[in-house]
């Protein structure tokens, strides 16, 4: 078959089954979850009017897809906002791979992107085989997004744990019981978590606690206390929160550090199915050393014998101190399934030999640039 055997389209409702089904190679054959997660991201993604799929046909059937999800940035001094689309599941069909599609929906999606007003696009985090595809299509690397990580046994942390949980025999006991090194890995990787959620009541201390839901418009206005700087990051305010929160594919749990009002908390992200993929540490902060390092002290005790990541390449001085002094070290490839590049590219080939700028700030300079792992884990 001749690459002109195919037509690239716009994803339009009637094209849903088939993009289910072309699914099924990158998500595997979970349909109804699929259906879910093909919904929150982009039917219901609250930056763009309608989703930015795009579809390789073959005949009437959709063999290809490369999607886009709508994504709200902030930059500046004073403060705007843009939206610069993330590159999103890229798929084909077995049986039509290796004759150039990928090129092709790239090349017509961002055409379509041009017409549509949008001026960057970026990546944080792809398959190698893509990676490569994309630079010689003219994206550029910001630059590594540095994954660290940490996985703490029973004997490391079980006396941190009992200091925290005030010597709590009920909480100890289940965490020994799960710590265990002879206790199976639980298929729900907050297991541990939340049982001592259950038992306590949510409550790990004078200041830290548990939640199995967020608390959207308290993290958005600690959020906006913490986020000072110029940096482009994107645009953290309740109904993102209240959005970003929901995907399907996933579950989260939060820990809180609370005095008169919020201080701190952690967001953690786990797959909502049986998995070996570590969880990520996706967003964290807090207005103070002491309650950011408890916060991130309690999510480790309590995913013991998990693997926590997260990204390090744009974290303050201070979050990098309290991540190496909690054991986090550059992850090995074995552990790593993509390699976690961020990278941008403009939509519009004229713009491809001029410099790359929002405002002032030059976008392949990673230090203008405050990346989480929030912004790309879902995606």
């Amino acid at each position: 078959m001749e690459r002109a055997q195919y037509r690239v389209v716009t994803y339009r409702p009637e094209h849903r089954a088939q993009v289910l089904e072309v699914q099924n190679h990158l998500w595997g054959p979970h349909t109804e979850l699929n259906a879910a997660y093909l919904d929150w991201k982009h039917v219901h993604n609250p930056y763009v009017s309608e989703p930015l799929i795009y579809l390789a046909m073959h005949g009437e059937r959709a063999v290809g897809m490369y999607s886009f999800v709508g994504a709200k940035w902030e930059f500046g001094s004073p403060r705007q906002t843009l939206v610069l689309p993330l590159a999103s599941d890229v798929v084909i069909a077995p049986d039509h791979r290796n004759r150039g599609l990928l090129s092709l929906i790239r090349k017509a999606a961002l055409k379509d992107l041009a017409e549509k007003g949008y001026s960057y696009v970026l990546s944080m985090g792809t398959r190698p085989k893509v990676l490569m595809s994309s630079m010689r299509a003219g994206w550029r690397s910001v630059g590594s997004l540095r994954p660290v990580g940490c996985t703490v046994t029973q004997r490391e942390s079980f006396p941190h744990l009992r200091a925290l949980l005030k010597k709590s025999r009920l909480a100890v006991s289940v965490y020994r019981k799960l710590c265990n090194p002879i206790w199976k890995s639980p298929p729900n990787p907050f297991d541990l978590l939340d049982r001592i959620n259950d038992q306590r009541n949510g409550k790990l201390g004078d200041h830290v606690s548990i939640g199995k839901t967020p608390r959207n418009l308290e993290m958005a206005r600690l959020r906006s206390r913490l986020d000072k700087d110029s940096r482009i990051r994107h645009v953290q305010d309740e109904g993102y929160y209240a959005w970003r929160l929901q995907n399907p594919r996933s579950n989260y749990r939060f820990l809180f550090w609370d005095d008169a009002d919020l201080q701190g908390y952690v967001v953690l992200q786990a797959t909502a199915f049986p998995s070996v993929e570590p969880i990520g540490v996706i967003d964290w902060g807090a207005t103070s050393e002491k309650a950011q390092a408890e916060l991130l002290q309690a999510a480790i005790q309590l995913t013991c014998g998990q693997t926590l990541v997260t990204w390090s390449a744009t974290l303050t001085e201070r979050e990098r101190r309290i991540l190496e002094a909690a054991g986090f070290k550059s992850l090995p490839q074995a552990i790593i399934e993509y390699p976690w590049v961020a990278t941008v590219r403009p939509v519009r080939e004229e713009m491809l030999n001029q410099e790359w700028r929002l405002g002032d700030q030059a976008l392949l300079d990673i230090g203008n640039w405050d990346f989480r792992m929030l912004h790309s884990r879902a995606f």
